[in-house]
Parts: C-alpha cells; structure tokens; sequence
C-alpha cells in the first residue's frame, strides 16, 4: 500500500511538472546555396539555389531555383567574365579552367543576400603512366546481387605540389556509362585502406619509384544493369585537387554526396564546410588525366 502511495505520488509530482514550450528553430533568412567550380581544360559551371526555413515543406523544387542571378568570374584577382544562365539554376562561364589560375565567383540575386566564394586553383594534375585490367570476372549468383569483379593495375606519378588524388572509373556497355570511384584492398590484414583525397599516399599502395606509384585493387560492381561480356572499355581518371580538399576531409564531407545532393535547402543544423561568404556551398576547381582501355 505505502508503494502505491509513493508511485502515485511521484506520478503527480512529475506529471505537474510538465508543460508545453515553444522552440524556435533559428532561421537567419533565405540564403544562396552554391555548387560550382571546374575541371582544367572545361568551362566554369556553378548551380544556385537557395535555403529554405526548417520544417518547411516545398511542393515544386523548381521554385527554389535561382534563374535570374548576376554571376562574377574573377580569373587571377581580376574580373574576367560574366556567367550566362542555361536553366533550372544552372550558369556556364565563357572562360575555360586554365591549369594554375585561381579563381573566385561573386554573385547577386533580388530578395538575396550578395555572397562571394573562396578562391581555389586549378591544380596541376598527375599523371597515369599505365593501365591494366588483369581479369574481370562475373557473378551471377552473388547473395548480394549480381557482381562484376575488375581485376585492376594503374601506374601513376603524383603531382608534387598538388597531391591530393582520387581516382574514377567510368564503365561502357552498350551506350551506356557507370561511375565510380575506386577504393582499394589491402594485401595484408588489419591495414585501413580507404583514402581521401590521397590514393596516391595510401598505405595500400606501393612506391616503384620517384614519385612513381603502382595500384593493383579489385573492383566490385553490384548489379550495374550490364554482364561483364558487355563492357565496352574502361576510362580511368585520375583527378587532381588543391588543398581545400583536405578541408572536405576534415569535416567528414564525401564529395559525391556534396554534389549529388542538388537541393540542400535547409541551413539547420548548419552545413558541416563551406567556402562561400554570405551563403552556403561549395566552390571546388579541379584538374585530371585520363585513359580509355577498350575491351572489345
């Protein structure tokens, strides 16, 4: 009996303690979202929208993008071009990335504040030297999915001054086209092999010679759309970035996800990197090399 009077009594005392509050979720104002940069050799692209307060649900993504922005190009601290707008938010520059320029974009929009990006250079890329496919093999009875395993050697030499590398392929089959980017295996147990930024200084790989580097990974595809007996050719790329990306690493940002993600309208919680001033975003230049190897 006294424990039921004791539960009882708590019961009330906490129940009456209760009571509802308002929280308000800070909100600074709409701001442009950027998502821009380039590749050596390719003009300057940037896509803009905008953020939009929490918990707000938009019907049409359309609306928030920005169509009607005035877009700076400054090449090497001067201003060098005017961005023209191909649709649904989208800018192209007239100028082509040059390889050891640096650049920064400032841009105004009505109803939004005026933010300008960071200046990031157009690294001076590595190099591959080499490229092999030793097998590929297919699985159809995988437990996961049906797999293609691409047995893979790259030779490469590394940039000095910009050593910061990631490596893609992309896949032909029929027309068609499958990306990814490479990760490696380890030949001896325990040894952490994923990179970022630095497949190139990775503990997975070896040193042949000066600055001189040798890639043998394995490849997995899960369910692709194709047979291995389709491939095409295989392009490896080898892109180079400046040290901004170093920054990407440190705070956790996969960069495939940065810029799959076209519509990140929300600033709560705050974005984890951004090098825009006055918005949020990404301004991120980048240089590569390339070879195909055709299969068939």
């Amino acid at each position: 009996m006294l424990k039921n009077i004791i539960f009882l009594f708590l019961l009330f005392t906490f129940s009456s303690c209760i009571k509802d509050v308002d929280y308000k979720l800070d909100f600074e104002g709409s701001k442009m979202v950027i998502w821009g940069g380039g590749v050596s050799g390719q003009q300057l692209k940037v896509s803009v929208t905008k953020t939009i307060p929490p918990l707000t649900e938009v019907n049409d993504p359309n609306t928030l993008f920005i169509n009607d922005a005035l877009i700076e190009v400054f090449e090497n601290g001067k201003l060098a071009d005017t961005m023209y707008n191909i649709g649904k938010g989208k800018y192209l520059s007239n100028l082509i990335a040059q390889e050891g320029n640096y650049y920064k974009i400032a841009v105004k929009a009505k109803g939004l504040p005026n933010i300008i990006s960071g200046v990031d250079t157009v690294s001076i890329p590595a190099k591959i030297i080499d490229t092999e496919i030793i097998d590929i093999l297919y699985d159809p009875d995988s437990l996961v999915s049906p797999e293609i395993i691409l047995d893979l050697g790259i030779t490469a030499k590394k940039s000095l001054k910009y050593p910061y590398n990631i490596l893609i392929l992309l896949i032909f089959s029929n027309g068609e086209s499958y990306e990814k980017n490479l990760s490696l295996d380890a030949d001896i147990d325990f040894v952490e092999c994923q990179s970022c930024f630095d497949i190139l200084d990775n503990p997975c790989i070896k040193k042949i010679g000066n600055d001189i580097y040798k890639i043998n990974t394995k490849l997995t595809l899960y369910d692709p759309g194709f047979k291995a007996s389709d491939i095409d050719s295989i392009r490896f790329v080898l892109a180079t970035f400046s040290s901004l990306s170093t920054k990407l690493c440190q705070n956790a940002i996969n960069l495939e996800e940065y810029y799959g993600n076209p519509l990140p309208f929300v600033s709560n919680p705050a974005v984890n990197f951004s090098n825009i001033e006055g918005g949020y975003g990404l301004f991120m230049l980048t240089s590569a090399d390339s070879i195909t190897l055709k299969i068939k």
